[in-house]
């Protein structure tokens, strides 16, 4: 099925946008790396030091004790404070039993911690679910097997995320399209017996999308965007996706700048590259269409989807406790025995950018346009109807504006496509003809 992910260390998964369904068409079960030898660094002493000093000052943090005792569970709260947590298939940004499946909830009932090797800031709090068995959690999966399919239990949620990782599934598409579903099968254009907050019927239904059994459980493995082709009645209405990658867990009502974020993001509606939303309500809550905000999602995914991805290593240092950026060039060069300032890193997610760009425009052809980065239909048409926000929605007009700011500053034309002037600069030459082959390049 479509949103297969991959799965290690019973809970840990590798990517969204359907990796493990990739090596499930070329018949690979596994990879497994083995060996019996130390890397070697550049230069073993200094990076101990740099180690001893980052561990140092990591845990100095004003914020980090409580990222300790919650990690990214602290988000449901912030979530619900600023209408943002999705609800009901995203139709609002607020949830009644938010209580229920916050991180101050979940505090009170977590057995164990788990993180990656040596790893002083530990993300994974796992908690015994309602059968008793051990589950990880964290803000994505909770939110999305939560209020976006109306459950407050924490307990049930949880174990809808076990299942998600004992089948393979990608916890956030998952439960976008169990929402998605539920609403099809309230409008009556999908005959499923399954309805809001109901943890048995989206469990089953889970089990039907994993092993493709039954009419609706062949339909809704291929994600949001061909259900809602297939179904028809106004279905892709509420289908929500960007390049069909079904949303993560940040409803963009009243949130152009982070609209964007989803909008330009690579691989489709995912949060990753550009987490701008903390900042952008910490701003000011206004439907602003600046280009301040197109600067900011670029500064971001350089940050975030070109430096971190490149360099292989964790944002949540930088983006939950504030540890600085100039850690970084210091430690490549300490490991690799590299050495490149900090901002030709971030020079890297350009070209980054711009390639996979490149890809997307070559696999698509002539179908490509720049509605491909535009945001769910649901946040521009349909306004809240309820909390602090209740009224609220994007304005498409508004958006289209910080979209085309975001292609100016990237060197992109109209359609969304890097210009040659900007694949040259780039040193992106070959992947320019390469590109011309299918598209004509301004």
């Amino acid at each position: 099925m479509r949103f297969a992910t991959v799965i290690s260390q019973r809970g840990r998964a590798g990517g969204r946008p359907g990796m493990g369904a990739v090596m499930g068409s070329k018949n690979l079960k596994a990879v497994v790396f083995k060996g019996d030898e130390e890397p070697e660094a550049a230069d073993p002493q200094k990076l101990r030091e740099l180690g001893r000093e980052a561990y140092r000052e990591i845990a100095e943090k004003p914020n980090y004790d409580f990222w300790r005792r919650q990690g990214t569970m602290a988000t449901i709260e912030w979530c619900q404070e600023n209408s943002t947590l999705p609800t009901y298939n995203f139709r609002e940004g607020v949830f009644d039993e938010a209580d229920g499946i916050s991180g101050s909830t979940m505090e009170r009932m977590v057995v164990k911690q788990r993180g990656c090797p040596n790893c002083n800031m530990i993300c994974g709090n796992v908690i015994e679910d309602a059968e008793g068995v051990e589950s990880e959690l964290d803000y994505e999966n909770v939110a999305m097997l939560g209020s976006n399919i109306g459950i407050g239990d924490l307990k049930k949620v949880a174990v809808l995320n076990r299942v998600c990782d004992e089948l393979g599934l990608d916890t956030i598409s998952a439960g976008n399209t169990l929402g998605f579903a539920i609403e099809a099968a309230e409008k009556g254009l999908l005959d499923i017996d399954v309805t809001w907050g109901d943890h048995e019927g989206a469990r089953r239904l889970l089990e039907d999308i994993a092993y493709r059994r039954g009419d609706a459980g062949r339909l809704l493995s291929l994600g949001v965007r061909e259900a809602a082709e297939r179904l028809g009645g106004g279905a892709s209405d509420f289908a929500i996706h960007v390049k069909g990658l079904e949303c993560s867990a940040y409803d963009c009502h009243l949130c152009p700048g982070m609209a964007l974020s989803f909008g330009t993001s690579p691989i489709g509606a995912h949060h990753k590259d550009a987490w701008v939303i903390s900042w952008e309500i910490s701003s000011g809550r206004r439907a602003e269409y600046i280009p301040e905000k197109a600067d900011k999602v670029i500064e971001f995914q350089r940050i975030r989807g070109g430096m971190f991805e490149c360099l292989v290593t964790c944002r949540f240092p930088w983006i939950e406790l504030g540890f600085e950026l100039d850690w970084y060039p210091r430690f490549l060069e300490a490991a690799t025995g590299v050495s490149m300032s900090l901002d030709e890193l971030l020079t890297l997610g350009d070209r980054v950018y711009a390639l996979i760009r490149a890809f997307w425009v070559r696999e698509y052809g002539g179908e490509w346009s720049r509605r491909m980065d535009y945001p769910p239909r649901r946040w521009c048409e349909e306004p809240l109807t309820k909390g602090p926000l209740k009224g609220a929605h994007l304005e498409l007009e508004g958006y289209d504006r910080l979209l085309q700011a975001y292609y100016d500053k990237r060197g992109w034309d109209e359609r969304g496509i890097p210009t040659r002037e900007t694949f040259r600069r780039l040193g992106l030459e070959s992947e320019a003809r390469e590109l011309e082959r299918f598209v004509e390049l301004h």
